[in-house]
């Protein structure tokens, strides 16, 4: 049996009357008992017509003919369709079953199923063999390129036993179903660079999202709503705005966390089904730069370095805050060189602050006991702002430096009959080490003779030798011995060499046997006198006397020939010694000089006697105040009147109190716009400020110390301003200046820039 598909029509045929076919069903029969011959090809013709569309009369609407062969013979088995089509979802569960398909085998053997495709999805399918049922192989996923969206296969039905075999097509198609969520682009947004007073409604860095699934997607913030505190975003687009009405930005910055939704409209019953994925948007608030670096704890740092450590030792670390945000906020720091200071001392960590020393320094050496250090630091916004901070280290003392004897040895003639208790001569050793590490003791040895320290002993504090018994002998040989109270303890020995002469013999008398102490000031002059002394012979037939400015081991002692001495006669045959000013003194190097003088008669045995003569510095007003270098500095306008702009920083180098003090003022001009705190140095606005009228102003500061100065004027006696070389930093002119009646001046002109509000 043949079944002809086609609508209810008349069928014509023609194959000698052994077929027929079902005029409404469309089945081909055979008709009669005659046998087929095998082999033996019959050939139908066939054609449907359509009986209630006439065409006219005598014709109806009809297709055309179509050839049928039939072959006499046995039977290929047949499937029960001509081909076999089916859907399924993308989601479809693997293993499942996908269709059945059905052949008949008309010699009643078992039919085996066999499954292949055609082009591309080999092994997504496979097929029961004994039963023919289809099923998912592998997951589906409509939206995967590589998958086919519709894959043709063939089915194969095939008798046992070398039986026959016959194909149909089978087409599966995969639908789409709203599986996928929709995607953010990022899994983070940032938005940076939003200025603190962006208006209200601008447009944030609009976040996107995409769905696989081609569904239209709806944006808003968790908890639902398209608006969280000062923002919203717009539901089709992404965009975040902040709202409309009064915000206040002030974080450094804000995380919104922002949904997706799809609405399904990918697929039938999408919506049913709806995804939503979330993203972070990180806003970072960028604020204007009106702040400048404050170091708030300036005052109270009092760092120490001890003597000889290494360089690259950390002695304090300094802090500045800057009240901006984001990168306006951050701060570097770095050292500012100091004025007419040679070299950098001090290096400071960028990042940490932290102050570390860039050389060993020598408490007795040039760096002195303080040394001064500026630290600044320097936002990074644009233009950057920047405040600075000076404070001084202390140098501490370590016992690094020996007692040194102020001669190399000690001669000295000394009458037969001297009384016991007399002070014979005084050795002298200076320490430059501080406090216990420069404090020196004394004794007395005898390396030669013992018994010679026997008729001697010193005084530990003053160095002064004693007598302590007659004197018997002609010649005596001593060693004295400096030490220091420091740990470890350090030595230095001199030789001593006492001549006993006879008894007619007088050695010669000072006036007294200590000056002092004598004060003078800093900037007495080379040729001026210090002092007069004056000893006698001690013969009252000759009374000449020759003085000698002994030759200490430091410049205390008198090393570098700081003062001399010039002899003076009198009438009366009296010499007197002038002690003089031989180089220029300075308060703030060295204040106090111990001085020995040594005073020998004309006799036939030479004796001779010494003093000691103290001269203390008084600090006079000498230095000038100095600017510490400053960049340029920027006020926002629109600010209100007493807006701090910066703080100048001048420093006096005078050793003392008012000469150090140092006083500021804004010079006339300048004073119209800028105020100054005349103890501080902080600079305020005096008025409102647009930039459009005007964007930048330079005033002139002027730093003056507290006292009288002390500077030689220029010639002729004339009152003048005494005036330093100026230095050039960026965009100031620093001028040093020092006026007679009014104090030491210098002067600063700065460049203030006024910048958007």
């Amino acid at each position: 049996m043949v079944k002809w598909n086609a609508h209810p029509v008349l069928q014509h045929f023609s194959a000698g009357g052994r077929f027929e076919v079902d005029e409404r069903s469309g089945e081909v029969r055979t008709r009669g008992k005659e046998p087929f011959m095998l082999d033996k090809e019959y050939v139908l013709y066939v054609k449907a017509e359509d009986r209630n569309g006439k065409v006219n009369k005598h014709e109806y609407q009809s297709t055309s003919e179509m050839r049928l062969s039939i072959m006499g013979g046995k039977r290929a088995p047949q499937f029960y369709m001509e081909k076999y089509e089916t859907n399924i979802p993308e989601n479809q569960r693997k293993d499942s079953d996908v269709i059945e398909v059905k052949a008949k085998s008309f010699a009643d053997r078992q039919i085996r199923y066999t499954l292949r495709a055609k082009g591309s999805g080999a092994g997504t399918f496979n097929i029961e063999p004994s039963v023919g049922i289809v099923k998912l192989a592998k997951d589906l996923d409509y939206e995967d390129l590589r998958q086919p969206k519709k894959y043709s296969l063939v089915v194969t039905a095939t008798e046992d036993s070398g039986g026959f075999s016959t194909s149909v097509d089978l087409t599966i198609t995969v639908n789409d179903v709203n599986d996928n969520s929709p995607r953010f682009e990022l899994p983070d947004y940032q938005a940076h660079n939003i200025d603190e007073d962006i208006p209200p409604g601008t447009s944030i860095l609009q976040v996107v999202a995409s769905d696989k699934d081609g569904d239209n997607i709806h944006f808003g913030f968790v908890g639902g709503g398209t608006v969280s505190g000062m923002f919203q975003i717009e539901e089709r687009t992404g965009v975040i705005r902040l709202i409309n009405g009064h915000i206040q930005l002030d974080k450094d910055k804000y995380e919104l966390n922002v949904t997706a939704q799809d609405d399904g409209s990918c697929c039938k019953d999408g919506s049913l089904t709806p995804h939503t994925s979330t993203a972070l948007v990180v806003v970072f608030i960028t604020d204007v730069n009106d702040n400048k670096p404050e170091f708030e704890e300036c005052d109270s740092y009092l760092p120490t370095v001890e003597e000889g450590a290494p360089s690259g030792t950390v002695i304090i670390t300094v802090k500045a805050s800057d009240q901006d945000k984001g990168h306006n906020g951050l701060v570097r720091y770095s050292i500012v060189q100091q004025p007419n200071q040679k070299g950098t001392k001090f290096l400071v960590d960028e990042v940490s602050g932290d102050v570390k020393t860039n050389k060993v320094f020598d408490r007795e050496g040039e760096d002195g006991r303080f040394v001064s250090v500026t630290v600044k630091a320097t936002d990074r916004g644009n233009p950057p702002l920047e405040g600075a901070c000076s404070f001084k280290v202390e140098i501490t003392d370590i016992n690094d430096n020996p007692p040194l004897f102020d001669r190399q040895e000690y001669k000295e003639h000394v009458k037969q009959d001297t009384p016991v208790g007399t002070n014979i001569l005084r050795v002298s050793a200076s320490d430059e080490d501080a406090d216990d590490n420069g404090a020196v003791m004394y004794n007395l040895s005898a390396p030669y003779d013992p018994s010679d320290v026997t008729y001697f002993k010193v005084n530990p504090d003053s160095g002064w030798v004693i007598l302590q018994k007659p004197l018997d002998r002609q010649q005596f040989h001593l060693r004295a011995v400096a030490l220091d109270k420091g740990k470890p303890q350090h030595r230095t020995t001199v030789e001593l060499t006492i001549e006993v002469v006879d008894r007619d013999s007088n050695p010669p008398v000072w006036d007294q046997p200590i000056y002092g102490p004598i004060m003078i000031k800093e900037n007495l002059g080379r040729g001026e006198v210090v002092t007069s002394i004056k000893a006698r012979s001690g013969i009252p037939s000759d009374p000449a006397v020759f003085y000698t400015l002994m030759k200490g081991s430091n410049e205390q002692t008198n090393s570098k020939d700081t003062f001399y001495l010039a002899p003076r006669p009198e009438s009366n045959g009296d010499m007197w010694a002038d002690i003089m000013v031989n180089y220029p003194l300075d308060y703030e190097k060295l204040q106090q000089y111990n001085l020995t003088i040594r005073v020998e008669n004309n006799g036939v045995n030479v004796l001779a006697a010494e003093c000691t003569v103290y001269i203390v510095l008084e600090d006079v007003n000498d230095e000038i105040p100095l600017f510490i270098e400053t960049e340029q500095e920027t006020v926002l306008e629109g600010m209100p009147p007493m807006t701090k702009v910066t703080t100048v920083t001048a420093v006096d180098k005078d050793g003392t109190y008012p000469n150090n003090k140092v006083y500021y003022k804004i010079e006339e001009g300048g004073d119209r716009y800028f105020s100054i705190d005349k103890e501080t140095g902080t600079i305020f606005t005096r008025v409102e400020f647009d930039r459009e009228e005007k964007q930048a102003y330079a005033i002139k500061v002027s730093a003056e110390d507290g006292a009288l100065s002390d500077r030689p004027h220029e010639k002729f006696g004339i009152p003048k301003p005494n005036k330093g070389e100026p230095k050039k930093h960026s965009h100031y002119d620093v001028t040093n200046e020092c006026l007679l009646r009014a104090g030491n001046i210098s002067s600063l002109t700065g460049m203030v820039e006024t910048v958007h509000g």
